[in-house]
């Protein structure tokens, strides 16, 4: 009994973790823009295989490869801000269905390059080994990446509540109209926050490639997560995503450890989503703010 318990409370903590950097992007995306970012899913296969592509056609080195492929994604983010959310943010059906088909171009391109058979393996590994904690055993690579996510998240926490431009932001995110009126810059505000979103995600994704599934359909994946943890945690709010993360760590880790089958991970945070928004249809914490 001890070692289930055991299992459970560490793996909460690492899933939970990795689920944080995942999910972080998708609320603050939603927090600010006031979208739902259907094409979220094309940052986690091009981060992988952009890294891929430039290591294997440029010949480049991996630690150069990965900020080639940053800067790849930084730009990306803003074609598609200035192409598509900027011109299409009051026809949203026009704007959804328009990143949707972004998630599902680069989804196909990556499969028609590079498809499973390709063995595509990126050795980001910052740890290898495991770690044995009581009678629980896990790769030391989650280990360093559930620290990664807790600083990286402290980081986001302190520039939105301490910094002049994270206030900006959290204004905006509540009324752009008052914002306007008070000088904020909003097309630059909306630009820097297309690009800050994709830092967590990209070391999310880095962190987890050596030890979880590299394929091209890998981002559908980590979106549902990252969609049930924002609409648990209340679209936007941080605060709401951290608590939210673990609360999907734990339904995931009571599935592998308690019920013995991995299988029913995401039914059961499906419903652990559908009862708290029976009870708070709004998520846990308000999301008509950021923090």
């Amino acid at each position: 009994m001890l070692v289930y318990v055991e299992n459970v409370l560490v793996y909460t903590f690492l899933m939970g973790s990795i689920y944080l950097l995942i999910a972080l992007g998708f609320s603050l995306i939603c927090g600010v823009l006031r979208i739902f970012h259907l094409g979220y899913a094309y940052i986690f296969p091009l981060t992988a295989y952009g890294t891929w592509m430039l290591m294997t056609t440029l010949d480049w080195p991996l630690i150069p490869s990965i900020l080639g492929m940053v800067v790849i994604q930084f730009i990306i983010a803003a074609l598609i801000y200035k192409g598509i959310i900027k011109r299409y943010l009051n026809a949203e059906d026009v704007l959804l269905t328009a990143l949707l088909l972004i998630a599902l171009i680069v989804e196909q391109a990556a499969n028609y390059f590079y498809p499973i058979q390709a063995g595509v393996y990126l050795d980001t590994t910052l740890m290898s080994g495991i770690f044995q904690i009581g009678g629980v055993v896990v790769p030391k690579q989650q280990v360093v990446g559930s620290v990664i996510a807790l600083l990286m998240t402290g980081a986001f926490v302190l520039f939105f509540v301490k910094t002049k431009t994270g206030m900006a932001i959290r204004a905006l995110s509540q009324d752009i109209y008052s914002s306007k009126i008070v000088g904020i810059n909003v097309e630059t505000l909306y630009m820097f926050t297309m690009m800050i979103v994709l830092v967590p995600v990209i070391i999310g994704t880095l962190i987890v490639v050596p030890v979880w599934a590299l394929e091209p359909q890998m981002g559908w994946t980590y979106m549902i997560t990252a969609i049930l943890v924002a609409v648990l945690g209340g679209l936007g709010n941080i605060k709401g995503t951290i608590l939210a993360s673990y609360i999907i760590g734990l339904a995931h880790a009571m599935s592998c450890f308690v019920i013995s089958e991995p299988r029913f991970m995401n039914l059961s945070a499906l419903i652990v989503v559908m009862v708290v928004l029976i009870v708070r249809p709004q998520g846990l914490a308000r999301s008509e703010s950021l923090w």
